[in-house]
């Protein structure tokens, strides 16, 4: 039974989190936008995604996202799916390697993981054509990456302060008695 719980949480924990990435690519992604730098909410929760539950979780999550997201332009519909599917993978497996307990650590994996995700997408997008993706490469995607890691790092270290006050409260209780 346990099991068969975890399952349909989980389930629910990937439509939830791919919900709000529609959400946010069709109402909330331009009031983020600084001066043609997007904040990449999407890949920022497939990192995450990679990093909880491992490669194969990250790889099927970054299928789906990426099919989702290539939806509003079919002319490209499976490049998004397969450079998100790689980055999913991608972000599993370093979970395994790295020591990613250091929040910083993870602020570079979101880093190299968005400058990734949008190398091979403008590669595969414009026709293999160099020097429009070192273009967008250098002009967008570099600070759009800074961008996106140190909302990462925000949200990491908010969830961290919470922890640690929740195990703070648990340690207070358990010794008040």
């Amino acid at each position: 039974m346990p099991i068969r719980n975890f399952t349909w949480s989980k389930i629910t924990n990937t439509i939830f989190l791919l919900l709000i990435i529609v959400i946010y690519q069709s109402l909330f992604s331009n009031l983020l936008t600084i001066q043609q730098i997007k904040l990449d909410l999407p890949l920022l929760i497939l990192v995450y995604v990679g990093l909880i539950y491992g490669p194969s979780s990250g790889a099927i999550f970054g299928f789906i996202e990426g099919l989702l997201l290539d939806l509003p332009t079919p002319f490209f519909l499976g490049a998004g799916a397969l450079v998100k599917t790689a980055i999913g993978y991608l972000s599993g497996s370093v979970k395994d390697n790295l020591f990613l307990e250091n929040i910083l650590s993870k602020g570079g994996i979101i880093f190299l993981c968005v400058c990734l995700n949008d190398f091979w997408y403008y590669i595969l997008t414009s026709g293999f054509d160099i020097n429009y993706t070192f273009f967008v490469f250098f002009n967008y995607t570099i600070l759009s990456a800074l961008y996106t890691a140190l909302a990462g790092l925000a949200i990491m270290w908010y969830k961290q302060i919470k922890r640690d006050k929740k195990i703070t409260e648990n340690f207070t209780r358990v010794y008040d008695r």
